[in-house]
């Protein structure tokens, strides 16, 4: 069983379809965890949390059918070994997290970030996580707070857990990773005409690896010819990444669809929350035209 965890501060954008969805689709066994407690470090507008939420779980439900879905504010377990681990963890060691270096206005959420996630892959207890080259020094805080978990106790009581590592990085068009953070990602489910001002906006380079080639390789796993012209290539690249992704996408619409009329169609129970889920549906039918 394999965990994928993902960060649902903002909507899913290309370099976690890369880094993330494409690795293991071929992989039958998978947990899908939503680190919604982690979004909060990030996001300052906690009014899209739960529609951020809520589109993560029907894009995963779109290329993953029948996978378990844990989201990380249903496990009390999680907060509750987060402070444990607070306790006896060194303050001064939390100086060498990478989160915390070259940062200005840190927060306390944003400095215990990653003892957080130690904690959810503490608690959850899974055989194989998947995780980001970006994130390889989460590892060696995870071996060390779970041998000093284990010293504590005198047993050894948690599975050992493998890290599968993925190195494939995705630039975009300011020759930068794609992040929500570097503020140049692009929707997944993005319409034509949104793919076709990102990609205007990628210039030609001499480096291949950070050129809108390489992006559409990564996409698409096929080549593209040097012969044609820039503009030819773009549309080429805008065409065949918007139809890679329209089937998917129409999976997407009619979960939402699905979604709403479940809703409307069942009793005044817990009509409050249900009239939030409603009112982000709104707001997912405006992004997608719909």
């Amino acid at each position: 069983m394999i965990l994928l965890g993902i960060n649902t501060s903002g909507l899913i954008h290309f370099g976690n379809y890369i880094t993330l969805i494409k690795p293991v689709l071929k992989i039958k066994k998978k947990n899908i965890f939503l680190a919604d407690l982690h979004c909060l470090s990030k996001n300052k507008h906690y009014k899209n949390v739960n529609l951020n939420k809520l589109t993560s779980s029907l894009i995963f439900k779109s290329f993953f059918k029948k996978k378990i879905f844990l989201h990380q504010s249903n496990h009390k377990n999680i907060l509750f070994l987060f402070w444990v681990i607070s306790c006896f963890y060194n303050i001064n060691k939390t100086k060498n997290f990478l989160i915390v270096k070259d940062k200005i206005n840190l927060s306390i959420a944003k400095v215990c970030y990653p003892i957080l996630m130690c904690s959810d892959i503490i608690t959850i207890n899974n055989f194989f996580t998947f995780i980001g080259i970006d994130q390889i020094q989460h590892i060696e805080l995870y071996n060390k707070i779970v041998n000093k978990i284990s010293k504590y106790i005198n047993v050894f009581f948690l599975k050992k857990n493998k890290f599968i590592i993925n190195n494939k990085v995705l630039y975009s068009y300011n020759k930068k990773k794609m992040s929500k953070s570097n503020k140049n990602d692009l929707f997944l489910f993005s319409n034509y005409k949104n793919l076709l001002l990102f990609f205007n906006n990628f210039f030609i380079t001499l480096k291949r690896k950070k050129s809108i080639f390489n992006f559409f390789e990564l996409v698409t796993d096929t080549k593209i010819s040097f012969k044609n012209s820039f503009n030819k290539n773009k549309i080429y690249i805008v065409e065949n990444i918007y139809f890679k992704f329209l089937k998917k996408k129409l999976v997407f619409i009619n979960l939402l669809k699905n979604l709403n009329f479940y809703l409307k169609k069942k009793k005044k129970n817990n009509s409050f929350f249900n009239n939030i889920i409603l009112n982000n549906i709104i707001k997912i039918k405006q992004l997608f035209n719909i």
